[in-house]
């Protein structure tokens, strides 16, 4: 009997030594997740960029303006799409002479014709957006510069990446990060004023006072009133109206 058992754990163990435990999931949530504290505040350098219509630089294509950088791959047939199609919508009610749109690639096999194919499936486009191509030293510069971190998963044949749009300053300075796959107008818009509170023009004075009333809840990478500006509205009004009602009633004094 102890002969049999003896056997049993050495055919066990000569089974254990030819068994490979599978392979660790070939998805890695932590790719998913932006350190915006490491990357706020922090300035691009003026890549060049090969666009439909030739090379340019980052720079150029920024006008000066507050930017929504977005970085995609153009055969893809899930997030990226959505994300740039819901960035259409959302931004077609805000004056497009006020900011710039860049998608860029981040595969370094994509080609204008990838280009084309993906700009095709969006269709009517405004001029002030820009799609383009870097190259590879340039696609790792970038990423890493605004820490969005991505790998090839084999098994499905696609990307795993962060979703999210890049809103940059007029001198390409990170400044706010929206995360997700579907944006409202009002985030959009308020985190196009964030990202140019450093140099404000004349004509969105009245933005940045409307920006001064909301702040940015990070975990649900959106705009919400600030309810320290409420309260404080709330007790002025009130003061305004006690005083108003004080003077209203106030007897006068007998001669």
């Amino acid at each position: 009997m102890i002969t049999f058992i003896l056997l049993l754990l050495i055919a066990f163990g000569s089974a254990l030594s030819y068994y490979k435990p599978p392979e660790k999931s070939y998805f890695d949530p932590s790719v998913l997740v932006i350190q915006q504290d490491m990357y706020l505040g922090k300035q691009l350098k003026d890549y060049t960029i090969l666009t439909e219509s030739g090379w340019t630089s980052l720079y150029k294509v920024m006008d000066r303006k507050p930017t929504i950088l977005i970085l995609a791959y153009y055969t893809c047939d899930s997030a990226c799409p959505l994300i740039v199609q819901n960035t259409l919508k959302s931004t077609q009610g805000i004056d497009k002479g006020k900011f710039r749109v860049v998608v860029l690639s981040f595969d370094k096999r994509d080609s204008l014709d990838t280009l084309k194919a993906f700009k095709k499936k969006l269709g009517s486009i405004t001029d002030n957006w820009v799609f383009g191509l870097l190259d590879e030293k340039s696609i790792k510069e970038i990423t890493q510069s605004v820490g969005f971190k991505f790998f090839y998963s084999e098994q499905d044949k696609t990307f795993v990446h962060p979703n999210t749009l890049i809103f940059l300053s007029p001198d390409a300075k990170v400044m706010r990060y929206l995360f997700g796959i579907d944006y409202r107008t009002k985030d959009i818009e308020l985190a196009l004023v964030d990202a140019q509170r450093e140099k404000p023009s004349i004509n969105n004075l009245i933005d940045l006072a409307l920006l001064a009333c909301y702040r940015y809840d990070e975990q649900r990478s959106r705009y919400v009133l600030d309810p320290v500006v409420i309260f404080a509205g709330a007790g002025f009004t009130l003061l305004a109206i006690t005083g108003f009602i004080t003077i209203l009633y106030k007897k006068p004094k007998e001669v």
